[in-house]
Parts: structure tokens; C-alpha cells; sequence
């Protein structure tokens, strides 16, 4: 394999500093030698003192770090914790999200599946409706459901059809899905938890008697948890309610433990 691979990485992405636009690529001479020749035409000058800040960090990073055998081991840490934190909030809001024993865990992205009863609480108004900047010019659900929610709920995704081609936006391949990013502090995810979870609270949904409960949905293993809902040990059930001033669930992600997270209804 080495003779045909290229590995790329950049230091925006592993050390969070997006702006730097700096990374490496390593492979044989071969490969690298035509990299070399094309990336003046790509990207002209990289800044010197950020070339020196990476080769130093690349060099400390695989020292111990917080309590980690290194830096990558803290950083898969951190950001496997967070998405479980963020899967447990999409799952009980009703949202479905990969199985991480199978399918691949990289990046810091959940690509999930929107539920019918998500579905449903979508206001009829925001399918199809015009908009240029949608594949074909009008909001499929996908579109529909990130620009409701942006605009009504505070909380901002991405639309699946730009990751398919636009042939196959059109016939609606990718109408189910949505992207969420989980590289946010601790409070943010805690707050996207408690708006997600309000989704289905409301009379536009389509939950009959609200979010039954169930066995183990607070436990996360690899950022798959339990569809159903049980907090503590307890079962629970948030039910829909026509009485506007009664007091709404508040959501809190309860992180003592970095391999589990867990949604708390008060």
C-alpha cells in the first residue's frame, strides 16, 4: 500500500486552528514530488511561523497530555464523549444516528436520520417552497427541516442534498438526512439538547401522547443509545400538552462519566 498512498492531515482540524491552513501529506517520493510541483499553484506562500508552529506542536503532541498517554488519545477522548452526547440528544428528540460499531467514526460530524415525527413537525408551509439556493430551487425536506429550525428552534445544521449529487438531491435521496456538528463546548451541546427535545413538543407534531418510555435510552455505548427513555433508572414519558402556560421539560446531559451521557428530564 505505501507504494499507491498519499496521507493527508492538517493542522486545522487536529489541533483546532482552522485559520492556519497548514497541514502535511506523506507518501513516497514519487507521489509527494508531484504534490510539490502543484502546490504553488494552489496555495502560494504558506506563512513560515505557522510551518514552524506545526512541527514544533506535531513533536510535543505525542507527549503525555491531560492525563492521556498523548495528545490524539486526549483529543479521541474528548470528542467520542461529545458524540454521545449529541447522539443521545438527537436520539431522544427523535432522530435516528449510526451504529459506530460498524459504520465509521471519524471527523466530528453525526450524519442522522430524520423521524417521522420529526418529519411531521415541520410545518406543511416550509416543504417545496421556493428557494434559489436549494437543489432545484425549492426546499426538499432535508432543507426544509434546517432552515425551520435555524430560523424558529436556534439550532443550526447542515442539509444533506449538498453532500449528494444534484441529480440524486432531486429524486430525494437525500431528504432523510441532516448533519450536525458535535465540536462545541459541553454547554452548547447541553443547549442544542434542550431545543432539540422541543421539537416534538408542540401540536404541529405528529407524536400521539408524546415520547413513550422504555428500557436504557439514557446509556450510550460507541453513540448509540436506546431509542426509548428512562432517566436514573426511572421510566419516563414528556407527553405533548394543549395548556401553553405549563412548565416544558428542562434537558440537562449529566457528564460525570466520559465513556456515558445521559438526558435528564426535570
Amino acid at each position: 500500500m505505501w507504494d499507491r498512498t498519499i496521507t493527508i492531515s492538517s493542522a486545522g482540524k487536529t489541533f483546532s486552528v482552522t485559520g492556519w491552513q497548514v497541514g502535511w501529506c506523506i507518501g513516497p517520493e514519487k507521489l509527494i514530488s508531484s504534490i510539490h510541483r502543484l502546490l504553488p499553484y494552489v496555495q502560494f506562500c504558506a506563512s513560515t511561523i505557522i510551518q514552524e508552529a506545526l512541527a514544533r506542536s506535531l513533536v510535543r503532541a505525542d507527549e503525555p497530555y491531560e492525563g492521556h498517554s498523548n495528545y490524539y488519545e486526549y483529543l479521541k477522548s474528548k470528542y467520542t464523549r461529545k458524540r454521545d452526547m449529541l447522539a443521545n440528544a438527537l436520539r431522544a428528540a427523535g432522530f435516528a444516528v449510526p451504529d459506530y460499531d460498524v459504520t465509521p467514526g471519524g471527523g466530528f460530524f453525526i450524519f442522522a436520520r430524520i423521524g417521522k415525527d420529526i418529519a411531521a413537525a415541520i410545518p406543511p408551509e416550509r416543504i417545496n417552497a421556493k428557494n434559489v439556493a436549494a437543489p432545484g430551487g425549492i426546499t426538499r425536506q432535508d432543507w426544509a427541516l434546517c432552515q425551520w429550525m435555524v430560523e424558529e428552534k436556534g439550532i443550526l445544521s447542515i442539509p444533506a442534498s449538498p453532500f449528494f449529487s444534484k441529480e440524486r438531491a432531486v429524486e430525494g435521496a437525500s431528504d432523510q438526512f441532516i448533519r450536525v456538528a458535535f465540536c462545541k463546548t459541553d454547554e452548547t451541546i447541553e443547549a442544542a439538547a434542550e431545543a432539540l427535545l422541543q421539537i416534538c413538543h408542540g401540536d404541529n407534531c405528529g407524536i400521539d401522547g408524546g415520547i413513550d418510555s422504555g428500557e436504557n435510552a439514557s446509556e450510550v455505548k460507541n453513540g448509540v443509545p436506546h431509542p426509548a427513555a428512562k432517566v436514573n433508572g426511572e421510566d419516563v414519558s414528556v407527553s405533548n400538552t394543549e395548556n401553553e402556560d405549563e412548565e416544558k421539560p428542562e434537558v440537562t446531559i449529566l457528564k460525570e462519566e466520559p465513556e456515558t451521557a445521559e438526558i435528564a428530564l426535570e
